[in-house]
């Protein structure tokens, strides 16, 4: 039991639950998901660094890294009502059964450029004893 990060594509084990926590698609545990003004500034530094001709892995780790997105992000959570109660209720569930907080950046992320790795490490100071999954491969990994 505990709790890990995926991928949309990405197989889990028997049992366990599968938790989107995008801002994108109607399901997911929305509060947990970084704000829309913080996605869209991310996209489109993204997207400019690609425009420039980097790489799109590297574009993403650059632009994560260049806005201070993690700390950013992580600022929302502890200001939005009711973020931290529903990461709690996921560390319950993870006591009980493997549970997978997903988004559709690339498995590995480079840089831990996802907000997913950051809310694993908020999980793990609320829950310093709560095991971390490794990360599951999805079935083609580039």
């Amino acid at each position: 039991m505990g709790l890990g990060r995926t991928t949309r594509f990405a197989a889990l084990p028997p049992g366990a639950r599968r938790i989107s926590v995008m801002r994108r698609g109607a399901g997911g545990l929305k509060l947990l998901a970084p704000s829309a003004a913080l996605l869209a500034e991310f996209l489109a530094a993204k997207r400019a660094l690609v425009r420039r001709g980097l790489a799109t892995d590297a574009a993403h780790a650059a632009a994560h890294r260049r806005l201070g997105y993690r700390a950013r992000y992580l600022a929302e959570l502890r200001a939005r009502p009711g973020a931290i109660d529903a990461l709690r209720r996921v560390i319950a569930e993870a006591r009980t059964r493997d549970v997978y907080l997903m988004c559709m950046c690339p498995y590995r992320t480079r840089g831990r450029a996802c907000h997913t790795y950051a809310l694993l490490d908020l999980a793990r100071e609320v829950a310093p004893e709560l095991r971390r999954l490794p990360e599951p491969a999805p079935a083609r990994v580039r």
